[in-house]
């Protein structure tokens, strides 16, 4: 089959495109979310001393447009998905079916059933718990532990579509949140390459979801707020899986508010004691569970 593959420039688009590629699959287009229709092409080589590039490219990450340009896969930009040329563009490009892997741009209907398949999306949670667009970071925010990848069929909705595929994935304690997901994409690309086999061999599963779920919004600042109330293992595994995001943690212990940067470890209930220690600009924080250990 012919795969078109919508995303971004991050890595987890690039893992989930190079798991397919990998695997065999025929991919005939990139589209990645941009401001206007037009074609991604390799820059012209520049005036620039060649003994430099090799320094430049060593400290350039690979994404997804790369793997395009180094498979001839043609790579556009998508401008407003509602555009005439840009149904003109993929009909062009024929796919039989499109896969999808972080791409922040809802697909209006009429895109959604110009391939004869459909439109496959990896999603990093076990729909319908957790739709939204970054359902990692309120998984790690709520303490769960497995975490989850759906591969699901889209529709109109959010997240809403039937399921193809799910798969839980275990995180280690104090994991960052790149290495979660790129763990998450890892294990969805994975589930992707089964179901287009099963697709293929015309055995592909679609499971309506469960009622109910859960949506969560785009984080604020104030979602980094800590509770008192919280395990201190999970107040931890969320500093430490959000930490790239640069937003200070707020938390509240005896109605002194502090502002907290890294979490360095955490102690277990028998240890667990009263008020806050604080010693250079290091914490001790009291929380349920234990103790929390931080900058």
């Amino acid at each position: 089959m012919r795969v078109l593959f919508l995303g971004m420039q991050g890595q987890f688009t690039r893992i989930v495109l190079e798991r397919l590629l990998t695997a065999g699959v025929e991919v005939c287009g990139l589209l990645l979310a941009g401001p206007q229709l037009r074609p991604l092409l390799p820059a012209a080589p520049s005036n620039a001393d060649p003994l430099a590039l090799p320094l430049v490219e060593n400290y350039v990450e690979t994404n997804a447009l790369h793997l395009a340009w180094q498979r001839e896969i043609p790579a556009y930009a998508s401008g407003p998905l509602a555009a005439p040329r840009l149904a003109d563009l993929l009909h062009s490009l024929a796919p039989d079916l499109a896969c999808v892997a972080c791409f922040d741009r809802i697909i209006p209907a009429r895109l959604l059933a110009l391939p004869r398949h459909g439109f496959l999306n990896v999603h990093p949670s076990l729909l319908p718990h957790f739709r939204g667009p970054q359902p990692l970071f309120w998984q790690l925010r709520q303490g769960v532990n497995p975490v989850g990848v759906t591969v699901h069929w889209m529709d109109a909705g959010l997240d809403t579509g039937e399921i193809a595929a799910q798969q839980t994935v275990a995180l280690a304690d104090g994991i960052s949140g790149r290495a979660a997901e790129a763990l998450c994409a890892t294990v969805g690309g994975d589930l992707l390459v089964g179901v287009l086999a099963q697709l293929a061999a015309g055995r592909a599963q679609r499971h309506p979801q469960a009622a109910g779920g859960s949506y969560q919004p785009s984080p604020t600042a104030e979602d980094f707020a800590l509770d008192t109330d919280w395990d201190a293992r999970r107040a931890f595994n969320f500093m430490r899986g959000t930490a790239e995001r640069g937003v200070a943690y707020r938390v509240t212990v005896d109605g002194q508010t502090w502002l907290l940067s890294t979490a360095l470890g955490w102690q277990p209930a028998e240890t667990a004691g009263k008020g806050v220690e604080s010693r250079d600009g290091l914490l001790r924080l009291p929380l349920a569970g234990g103790w929390l250990f931080c900058k």
